[in-house]
This record gives structure tokens, C-alpha cells and sequence, in this order.
């Protein structure tokens, strides 16, 4: 835009040089110019605006080229400033055009000047888990953030929520470390599997989404696990080790960054080896 910008100064005087030099009185070009200026300008205002704009956003380094940022409904990839407009490339692979003047006044989004990557979902357990299934999957799921050397302990957290019409929720939330967003997917991958095992492991199951008509054929919770985790969370009880509201400083810190990752047995952890 500034290369521009200054070819276009550099002929304006360019062409005043060479009629003063062949001899033209420049003094009534000038002063018309001062008024067909203002007259331009008048005239031309979305224009300037856009202009204007333009050098902000480049002044205020809000976006850069090569930026995966989100303007009000719209998110894509910034690939041009110009004197006009700024140019992004979507999703879709379509373009984009947005006026200097409007990206310079509306609320952008600069998803590439994240130092972490947000994983905020909730998952719905089915309605027979009972109390101590609950219990264990909020601490295993707990002590799981804790223990993922991607995931920044400080913040991560697991509640039970809500008694939702279909489910009992939980949310989880936590900071994921890391700015590539590929990479970002397979973490979220790894810690969904992971909870899949742990709500396995407790007896109980993700609840429908839907109204359910239990069947005679319905095998409902596995009651053997049920009792197993039940006999297990007592012990948690009688030892004054339940982890609630949460686990003891010291234990988070026992736990934090322990688990392997990526997990033993896939290429990525062999490619480390070998490294």
C-alpha cells in the first residue's frame, strides 16, 4: 500500500517538475488545485475514508498479511491490503473484499496472535449413573487435565453442571498448548479418547441426545463396574481422599505434566524415539 501510495506522489511531482522546468507559470495550476482539491474531496470522501482506514490498520498492525482472522460474520485469511480494500480468502476458497473504512471501525478477530488454543465442551452422561459413577468420572477427567503435558493445569477444570433434560452434564475447560491449530486437533482427539475410556471404565455411557424407550433387552449400566467404582469411591471416602471440591495442591503438582503423550504405541511416540 505504501508502494503505491508513493508512485502516485512521486508522478504528481514528477509532472509539476518537468512543466516548471520547461518554463509554465505554476502558480494558477497550483491555487486550482488547492480548489479542485477540496472539491475532490467532497467528492471522494468514501474514497479517503477507505484510505484512511487503510493506514490505520496498517499503523495499528491490527492484521498482516498471512493472518487467520475473523471480520463480524466472516473468517478468513488475510491476503491483501490495498488502497481500497482488504482482501481475504475464506473457507470456501472464495474472496473476499472488505473496505479499509469498515474493517478500521468493526470488532476483528486475530486468531493467529493466540498464544493457546481454548477446549471448552460438555458431555452428558445417561441419567441411571449414580453418584459415585459421577464422582469418579469428574476426578479421573480432572486428574487427566492435570496430567496431559499439553494442557496448562492452572486453568483446566471439570463440573458437574447441570441436570440437562436428557443427561447429567459436565463441562470441561482448559487451554490447550499450542498456537498450530492441526495440532490442536489431535490433541482434543487424544483427551476425548481418553475420556471415553475413563467414562467405560466407571460403568456408564454418554447419554442420547433423544427421548430413549428402554426395552426388556436393555442392559442399562453395567452393574458389575458400578459396584466395583462404588466400593472404590467409599475407600476414597473413609481415607478423607475424595478430590472435591478439588485435588490437594500437592497432588496436582504430583500430577501435572506425568501422563504420556502422545500415547505409547503410536507413530508419533515412535518418531520421538527414533529422534
Amino acid at each position: 500500500m505504501g508502494e503505491r501510495v508513493l508512485k502516485a506522489t512521486i508522478v504528481v511531482l514528477a509532472i509539476f517538475l518537468v512543466l516548471g522546468t520547461l518554463g509554465f507559470n505554476l502558480t494558477t495550476p497550483l491555487a486550482g488545485l488547492g480548489i479542485g482539491g477540496i472539491a475532490i474531496a467532497f467528492a471522494a470522501q468514501k474514497t479517503l475514508e477507505n484510505l484512511f482506514g487503510g493506514v490505520s490498520i496498517l499503523g495499528d498492525e491490527v492484521i498482516r498479511i498471512g493472518d487467520v482472522c475473523r471480520f463480524g460474520d466472516s473468517t478468513g485469511t488475510v491476503e491483501d491490503i490495498s488502497l481500497r480494500s482488504t482482501r481475504i480468502r475464506t473457507a470456501d476458497r472464495t474472496e473476499l473484499f472488505i473496505p479499509n473504512g469498515s474493517v478500521a471501525t468493526m470488532n476483528v478477530e486475530n486468531f493467529s496472535r493466540r498464544d493457546k488454543i481454548l477446549f471448552n465442551t460438555k458431555l452428558g452422561l445417561r441419567y441411571e449413573t449414580s453418584p459415585d459413577q459421577m464422582r469418579y468420572v469428574l476426578a479421573q477427567v480432572r486428574r487427566l487435565l492435570y496430567e496431559h503435558p499439553k494442557v496448562e493445569t492452572e486453568s483446566a477444570r471439570n463440573r458437574f453442571i447441570a441436570f440437562s433434560e436428557s443427561a447429567l452434564t459436565m463441562e470441561l475447560f482448559c487451554y490447550v498448548l499450542t498456537v498450530n491449530f492441526n495440532e490442536f486437533l489431535a490433541i482434543r482427539e487424544d483427551l476425548l479418547l481418553r475420556i471415553m475410556d475413563i467414562i467405560d471404565a466407571a460403568g456408564t455411557s454418554m447419554a442420547f441426545p433423544s427421548e430413549t424407550v428402554y426395552l426388556g433387552r436393555d442392559t442399562g449400566v453395567d452393574r458389575e463396574k458400578a459396584e466395583r467404582i462404588t466400593g472404590l469411591v467409599q475407600k476414597w471416602r473413609e481415607g478423607n481422599e475424595l478430590p472435591f471440591p478439588d485435588f490437594r495442591p500437592a497432588d496436582i503438582s504430583e500430577f501435572s505434566n506425568s501422563l504420556p503423550y502422545p500415547q505409547p504405541g503410536s507413530v508419533a511416540a515412535r518418531k520421538d524415539k527414533t529422534e
